[in-house]
């Protein structure tokens, strides 16, 4: 066997032993050129394919698995060669050059399979052709939504006048949004290296940030302080600046990132506001100044009028003083009415009365102590229907607010029928509590006194009693926490006053 091997590689180029392929067998011209021509084109074919393989592989570094690829083009320059030898056959019998030739492309060949096998596994974990146009259409709307939240977010930035910041405080690299430079009126291709807090903010206000900025670096505290800039233009701005500390994985301080706001409108509308309410408070306090001097003064002439007329002795008066007499007497007596009247809505405006926890229950049997002989003697029905019992309110002024809605009711009865009245509580709009208050007595003409039942003294019916104050001080007393009252009355089919608690 060693012989036939030795042999067969010294004598691997000689052809004496075989005669050429068209003298084996009985060849015809058509056949035999047919076998040529098959072989020299699937050469060809085999030829042209790797050289296409290898630009490839030249021109895009970044194919994957570039090693069997190499098998491959060896292994089909290796089957084309042996097409190749077996046209030339025809002439030159090289039968050995052959079957080396074979044996080499058998070797490469499984070579390549064993290639292919160790590589199937990546093969497979790679993504199809469908997956990756569904990854770049899911892309696609990635960007598009992105670009809208980007375009509505500058947006916002650009109509709020607020930008965002970023200072590696590692390198000192500084990034502003576009808002930020129009904030400082600075050019867009303004070097932010060169920044100087110095150069645009005033004292005391750059000593401020200054210090705020300290604090988050060595203590990690975020700030929101409002400050006022000098811009590159010269113009005085007041800004907002809002800052937070970036921690890196050993807990350092690294960054420190923040939105800077242009609130000189804002801040504009707030010293105005803040100056027109010092005004008004001094206003006030002038008129109130000016209400308990003139109660006082007033309030001491009608004293001695009242004082002087008790010492004058009627008995000597003609009927014509006498007459004239009483008359004073009775405006006195309303003068110190309506000046005590006065002074009572006075201490309602200006008190501040501590709401408690009430129950609409048990108030209303207090006050129904109270009037409880009234009640009996107009044979007065009184139904409560209270779905929610407590309120946070003032006691004297929930006192106040039923006694004067029950005795308004059985007060403002219809002639000949019993009073029925019904007093309710629920939670009405906006989530508040709301006491309600019914009656079937004589009812308002609203069309006609709507705009006049809370005012002072102003009266409906022809009732001896009638004085206008009660419905004035409850307004009052209402309002006075927040809340409000509204009625709802027609001639001759009762009233319905509804009262709104703002706890």
């Amino acid at each position: 066997m060693a012989d036939q091997v030795k042999e067969f590689f010294l004598k691997l180029f000689n052809t004496a032993d075989w005669p050429p392929r068209w003298l084996c067998g009985n060849w015809s011209d058509f056949h035999g050129w047919l076998y040529i021509f098959s072989d020299l084109l699937i050469w060809a074919c085999y030829f042209t394919l790797p050289v296409l393989l290898f630009f490839l592989l030249k021109r895009r570094k970044d194919i994957p698995f570039t090693k069997v690829v190499w098998l491959f083009i060896c292994f089909i320059i290796l089957c084309g060669a042996t097409h190749l030898l077996d046209a030339i056959i025809f002439w030159w019998p090289a039968y050995r050059l052959s079957a080396l030739l074979r044996l080499i492309t058998g070797i490469v060949s499984a070579a390549a399979v064993v290639g292919l096998y160790k590589t199937l596994p990546r093969i497979h974990s790679l993504r199809t052709v469908n997956d990756l146009e569904a990854e770049i259409a899911e892309r696609k709307g990635l960007e598009k939504r992105l670009a809208q939240s980007e375009f509505m977010l500058a947006e916002a930035g650009r109509m709020g006048k607020m930008g965002a910041w970023e200072i590696d405080l590692i390198t000192f690299e500084t990034v502003w949004s576009r808002m930020i430079y129009d904030i400082y009126e600075l050019p867009y291709d303004y070097d932010t290296s060169l920044h100087d807090i110095d150069d645009y903010f005033l004292e005391p206000y750059n000593q401020i940030l200054k210090s705020v900025i300290d604090r988050a670096v060595a203590e990690g505290t975020a700030w929101d302080i409002d400050l006022q800039i000098l811009t590159a233009k010269k113009n005085l701005k007041w800004v907002r600046s809002y800052g937070e500390p970036l921690y890196n994985r050993t807990g350092d301080v690294t960054k420190l990132r923040g939105v800077f706001i242009d609130i000189e409108r804002f801040k504009n509308t707030e010293l105005s506001l803040n100056k027109s309410m010092e005004m008004v408070s001094q206003n006030n306090m002038q008129l109130k100044s000016f209400t308990h001097i003139l109660s006082h003064n007033i309030r001491n002439h009608a004293s001695n009028i009242a004082l002087i007329s008790s010492m004058i002795n009627e008995d000597t008066l003609d009927e014509h003083n006498k007459e004239l007499f009483d008359k004073i007497k009775k405006v006195s007596a309303g003068l110190n009415t309506t000046l005590t009247d006065l002074s009572e809505a006075i201490k309602v405006r200006e008190s501040v009365l501590t709401a408690e926890r009430l129950s609409f229950s048990e108030v209303t049997k207090q006050v129904l102590e109270v009037i409880g002989t009234d009640v009996k003697a107009h044979n007065a029905k009184i139904e409560t229907q209270f779905s929610v019992e407590y309120v946070d309110f003032p006691r004297a002024y929930l006192e106040s607010i039923i006694l004067n809605l029950l005795t308004n009711a059985i007060k403002y009865r219809k002639p000949g029928v019993d009073p029925q009245i019904i007093l309710k509580t629920y939670i009405g709009k906006k989530h508040k509590v709301v006491f309600e208050c019914t009656d079937n007595g004589l009812g308002i003409d609203l069309e006609k006194y709507g705009d006049k039942i809370f005012g002072l003294y102003k009266t409906f019916h022809n009732h001896a009693a009638a004085n206008g104050v009660g419905l004035f001080l409850i307004k009052i007393q209402i309002e006075s926490q927040g809340g409000e009252i509204e009625v709802d009355s027609t001639p001759d089919a009762g009233s319905s006053f509804k009262v709104t608690f703002n706890e």
